[in-house]
């Protein structure tokens, strides 16, 4: 199946996340108790991610179509927390965190793999991450958008090592 989504991904640094951004973060990581993330950020990634298709009438008249035909998603990790937001024309920014050692990681194609073959799921990059997310009670997935290009590759396996050495002590 087809990519529902062209993603590219750019590395950069937290003094390169606009302001309105910037503060939205920092007014989570207050409310969340988790420090100065930005100032504490080890790696950051934005990523913009372009819709390659037309929802369907069906899909539209249901409410189940992505109204947006591009959002952001920027994520960037911290040696303690991992912090996730996406920007929509139609919701606006939300912020998501969680702590590193206990974030489980599963590629999308890991996802696909297991998946009963009648369940035809299109081909994507990112990973899932399963974690207790800030503000939530119970455990969740979410699916952080990153490209398969040179910075998006290069921020998920920043990512792996620094989940690996937060659950190691």
């Amino acid at each position: 199946m087809a990519r529902l989504y062209r993603r590219d991904s750019s590395y950069c640094e937290p003094e390169d996340i606009e302001p309105g951004l910037r503060e939205a973060i920092a007014a989570h990581a207050e409310a969340c108790s988790l420090g100065d993330v930005l100032a504490n950020a080890v790696a950051c990634c934005m990523t913009v991610s372009t819709r390659t298709y037309k929802p369907g009438l069906r899909s539209r008249f249901k409410g189940m179509a992505d109204p947006d035909p591009e959002h952001r998603t920027l994520a960037l990790f911290t040696p303690r927390w991992l912090v996730v937001t996406v920007t929509r024309a139609s919701t606006g920014t939300t912020v998501l965190s969680a702590r590193l050692d206990g974030v489980t990681l599963a590629e999308h194609s890991a996802l696909i793999a297991r998946s009963p073959r009648s369940a035809r799921l299109p081909e994507d990059s990112g990973v899932s991450i399963t974690a207790q997310w800030s503000g939530h009670g119970e455990t969740g997935s979410y699916h952080v958008a990153l490209g398969d290009d040179a910075d998006g590759e290069f921020f998920l396996q920043a990512l792996r090592r620094a989940v690996t050495e937060a659950k190691q002590g």
